[in-house]
């Protein structure tokens, strides 16, 4: 609930659009017009599926009516209100561009830019937007689009608009429009760029507004919250990142003279104490950036309760994709889940030539994102899945899964222990072998050292893709002759090789007398990012969170962080198991997950 109501935060004001701006009566033949009627109630009533298949069988129907626009500007914004949002662009798409002098023109391009404003393609959004409001008469369209590029603005950082963006606008929509982006780039702390919109309609910005905004620029301290689990049963997890936060803040006073306090907040594991936690330091006037919470259902939570304030937000551990899509100022420094599959999918196809695969998982909820990302990908770039098969976390004989799979293959049924091939020869099924391109085997080490001896058992040849559970000793440990070069993406399997790491380690284990946790190299990986970006001069939270969304191939302690479009952490290395060993694909060298010599 808390994604679809944030992610959609934006298009809150959409909603109330259609009912308001779009004629209800229309004049055709009474079976049309009782159909249009139809279709428009299914839609006051939330029906969008139905009313997308009821306007499509009017524009089949009833191709030649002169109201043809309307049920294609209507199917397709019923389909984004369910969530369609893939089908609801290209419906816009084909309306813009059969539909050239249709009334709907302008809400097309407004609804067309909503669409893929979810999707995350911020920068077509805004040039649709633009065009909504350029070609917009109406007086309400004008407002809810200045809104909502408005709002789209402050999310694309690094989308700017120049004199040409707006030479085709009239003069008094454009001063409109200028002065509230002009706001938004202020509020950024991007007064040049604010100053040279504003020149375009012989505007000056409010002096007074931006030494206001400047005050914290000459600040003497900064605070960094800490909102963890400090209580209960997941409080030894947020110790670690809190000691490694700790190094991080010791090292920033050292090298920069500076006050930096580490606040700890506890959020006692629970997503609404952490969503409260959240939202009460975005009200705060010293807290200057969060880090936390720990697990997926806090952040999610916590993320949705931050929606449109400013406080920069570092999730330092939680996995589950969509996280940061809930505020503009969240930051996802562990890469999701389904990066995983995604990445995996793209190997198989591109490095391999892959044309097939087949795919063995358990139905744990994080395995099956992983397997939908893999599916969707793999199937993107021209592939195609043959079979997935399910087993249960606690399942250790897989001999069905794979029998199945090889039935598939052989076009026989997988229920029978022998086969007559067409020379008359009896065959058992188990041992005739079968070849695929590729076997995507995602899983846990302690489940994955039983399934992969089994897939060589029952003679099926493949290459083997995993997930970052091939990391795992158990798995390393099996030998070449199972594991088989298989590739596997992770960003846990080696403590870290960068200097970074080298120098925090050392402090760590000066001070607590250790080696530090994946956890401790998140924290400080956290507040070093944090501090860096104060180093050059980000001084509020806006110019934080604006510096964060820059970060790229930072080296850290915990390896290298480098922020998306959606302000996830992109880095996913691949790996190939040789000698009993994870090597890195892009190294070419064994990783090294023995401790560092101490200073």
């Amino acid at each position: 609930m808390f994604v679809r109501i944030r992610t959609f935060a934006l298009c809150l004001l959409i909603l109330v659009l259609p009912a308001a701006l779009v004629a209800e009566v229309i004049d055709d033949e009474p079976e049309v017009v009782s159909l249009y009627a139809k279709g428009k109630r299914l839609m006051r009533e939330g029906d969008w599926l139905a009313a997308s298949k009821l306007f499509e069988q009017l524009g089949g129907r009833f191709g030649l009516s002169p109201n043809l626009d309307l049920f294609v500007f209507n199917r397709a914004k019923a389909d984004y209100h369910f969530g369609d949002n893939d089908k609801a662009i290209a419906g816009f798409s084909f309306f813009i561009k059969k539909f050239t002098n249709s009334t709907q023109l302008p809400y097309a391009h407004f609804f067309r830019a909503n669409a893929l404003y979810v999707k995350g393609d911020l920068t077509s959004a805004m040039r649709e937007y633009l065009t909504a409001y350029r070609t917009s008469k109406d007086r309400r369209l004008d407002q809810l689009t200045i809104a909502s590029m408005k709002a789209a603005f402050k999310s694309a950082s690094l989308i700017t608009f120049g004199p040409d963006e707006f030479s085709e606008l009239a003069s008094d929509k454009k001063c409109r429009l200028i002065s509230q982006l002009a706001e938004t780039l202020s509020d950024r702390g991007e007064y040049d760029k604010a100053q040279r919109l504003l020149d375009l309609c012989g505007l000056t910005l409010d002096e007074s507004t931006q030494a206001e905004r400047e005050k914290r620029s000459d600040k003497s301290g900064y605070e960094i919250a800490l909102a963890l689990p400090f209580s209960g049963e997941l409080k030894a997890f947020a110790d670690d990142i809190y000691n490694g936060a700790v190094i991080a803040a010791k090292m920033f006073r050292k090298q920069e003279n500076q006050k930096l306090r580490i606040t700890p907040y506890d959020t006692k594991g629970d997503p609404i104490d952490a969503g409260q936690i959240i939202l009460e330091l975005a009200r705060s006037a010293t807290v200057d950036a969060a880090v936390g919470p720990l697990t997926s259902e806090e952040a999610a939570v916590a993320s949705a309760a931050l929606g449109g304030a400013d406080l920069p937000l570092l999730i330092p551990a939680a996995t589950q994709s969509g996280l940061t899509r809930l505020s503009s100022s969240t930051f996802q420094l562990s890469p999701n889940i389904e990066l995983q599959g995604v990445r995996m999918a793209e190997y198989a196809v591109r490095d391999l030539l892959a044309d097939s695969a087949a795919i063995i998982t358990p139905t744990s909820t994080d395995h099956l994102r992983m397997v939908d990302a893999f599916s969707r990908r793999f199937k993107q770039l021209g592939g195609t899945i043959v079979a997935t098969q399910y087993y249960r976390p606690r399942d250790n004989d897989f001999g069905k899964q794979i029998r199945d799979i090889k039935g598939m293959i052989l076009g026989h049924a997988p229920d029978s222990t022998f086969i007559i091939n067409s020379q008359g020869d009896t065959l058992d099924l188990d041992e005739l072998p079968v070849r695929l391109d590729c076997l995507f085997l995602p899983g846990e080490p302690s489940t994955l050292r039983l399934l992969i001896p089994q897939v060589n058992f029952y003679n099926v040849s493949a290459e083997f893709l995993g997930s970052d559970g091939w990391g795992g000793e158990a798995v390393l440990k099996l030998g070449d002759n199972i594991t088989k070069g298989a590739v596997f993406p992770s960003p846990f399997v080696s403590r870290g090789s960068s200097q970074e790491y080298f120098d925090f380690a050392a402090m760590y284990d000066q001070r607590y007398s250790s080696q530090p946790t994946r956890l401790a190299t998140l924290g400080f990986d956290a507040v070093r990012i944090i501090t860096a970006a104060i180093k050059k001069g980000s001084h509020t939270r806006t110019k934080l969170a604006m510096s964060l969304k820059e970060l790229s191939g930072h080296s850290g302690a915990s390896g290298t962080i480098s922020f998306g479009i959606n302000r996830e952490n992109i880095e996913m290395p691949l790996y190939r198991i040789q000698l009993n060993q994870a090597i890195r694909l892009d190294k070419q060298e064994p990783v090294d997950n023995s401790a560092p010599t101490k200073n």
